[in-house]
């Protein structure tokens, strides 16, 4: 029986680890927008790269909670950095792991560049849209400033089953349709 307890006590150890990083908490991705433009403009292609967008998603399914988006992709604008061959780039991020740079030649188009990370988190984006009456499972979330008329602040962008699309503002904390 002593074997027996050793044993079940070693394999539980053992266990623990794994356990223990699939339940870690992923940063909130304002924190994670840091520390990958940190990463990416170590890399002297990308010295001058700025955010354009963070895209999440949970690792499958939809999630009604900002904790389960645990997979993102944050792009960013390269054309500032002068002799680079990439016009842009991406991380990928997953927890809080984040991933080695990759460059592209073509750049990446339809968003201004976010300058400052906003100060809103993807828990109070989520809050105000439940707040707002959308209760639903979202499917993906993208943090970006779009271009074009009426886009006057970087948005929390919800994609829904529906294939309706809400955002949130991250200056005005306005709740309204994309489309």
């Amino acid at each position: 029986m002593r074997t027996f307890l050793v044993l079940t006590v070693a394999a539980l150890g053992l266990a623990a680890p794994s356990y223990a990083v699939r339940d870690a908490k992923s940063p909130d991705i304002t924190v994670l927008i840091k520390q990958a433009t940190a990463k990416i403009r170590a890399n002297p292609q990308f010295s001058k790269a700025v955010l354009l967008e963070a895209d999440g998603a949970p690792p499958t399914g939809s999630t009604t909670k900002a904790s389960a988006v645990t997979h993102w992709r944050i792009v960013f604008q390269n054309q500032t950095t002068k002799g680079s061959k990439y016009k842009s780039a991406w991380v990928k991020v997953i927890g809080s792991k984040i991933g080695v740079p990759k460059g592209v030649k073509e750049p990446f188009l339809e968003d201004r560049n976010i300058t400052v990370v906003p100060k809103m988190t993807l828990t109070t984006a989520v809050a105000k849209l439940r707040k707002a009456g959308h209760t639903q499972p979202f499917e993906a979330v993208t943090l970006r400033y779009p271009l074009g008329p009426g886009f006057h602040e970087t948005l929390y962008i919800f994609s829904f089953e529906s294939g309706d699309h809400w955002a949130v503002g991250t200056k005005t904390g306005k709740v309204r349709p994309i489309t």
